[in-house]
């Protein structure tokens, strides 16, 4: 019996060091480490910087801007409770004018298990808020994790696309990616986001 109860023990020993070693936050896909680092200001910066390099074309934006927890409901679709608890630093790019539905924000999470609570919240109910421009929808909305960073575009579709590979291509790899709305581009309004979609 007592050899039994070692070999049970030694087994246990084994699945906890094997679990131990997953990456935390990427649903298995490497969103648990990343390349990334520095405030999300500079991260977004940066982001902002590969896009524009890209040609691709996208509506006239403000510089990044820090998002403050008072805002954070409505910059990013977190309660500045949840930002305050989860938060390093977060920041955001809106189109300059109001008429195009685009923003492109990095969030910096106290780390990668963070970073996988903030994408859950962002993505789901009562989260980020993807009409909340007048007359205008984004084509789709994604939320994606690298370690503690974690990126949200509202956006074209294409444009959306553009930056998640430009921050794939930052971070090294990325999780799963949420797209949690879609709209097709007709003048009809959406009825909602719908189920979020994962992405591998």
């Amino acid at each position: 019996m007592k050899i039994f109860c070692f070999f049970i023990a030694v087994i246990m020993l084994f699945s906890v060091s094997a679990c131990a070693g997953q990456s935390v936050g990427g649903s298995g896909t490497g969103g648990g480490s990343t390349n990334l680092s520095g405030s999300a200001l500079e991260v977004l910066s940066k982001l902002d910087e590969d896009l524009k390099q890209t040609g691709i074309e996208m509506p006239m934006t403000l510089p990044p801007t820090e998002v403050v927890s008072d805002m954070a409901q409505n910059d990013i679709g977190l309660s500045s409770a949840d930002f305050d608890r989860l938060i390093t630093s977060a920041a955001s790019s809106l189109a300059a004018i109001g008429t195009f539905a685009h923003q492109i924000a990095i969030i910096q999470a106290n780390d990668a298990g963070a970073a996988t609570q903030v994408k859950n919240l962002i993505s789901g109910s009562g989260g980020y808020d993807a009409q909340k421009w007048i007359c205008v929808w984004p084509d789709k909305v994604i939320v994606v994790e690298s370690g503690e960073y974690v990126l949200l575009a509202a956006a074209k579709a294409d444009v959306v696309d553009a930056a998640v590979e430009a921050f794939r291509s930052e971070a090294g790899s990325i999780g799963s990616v949420v797209t949690f709305f879609e709209h097709d581009g007709s003048l009809d309004a959406p009825v909602g986001g719908g189920e979020p979609i994962t992405l591998g």
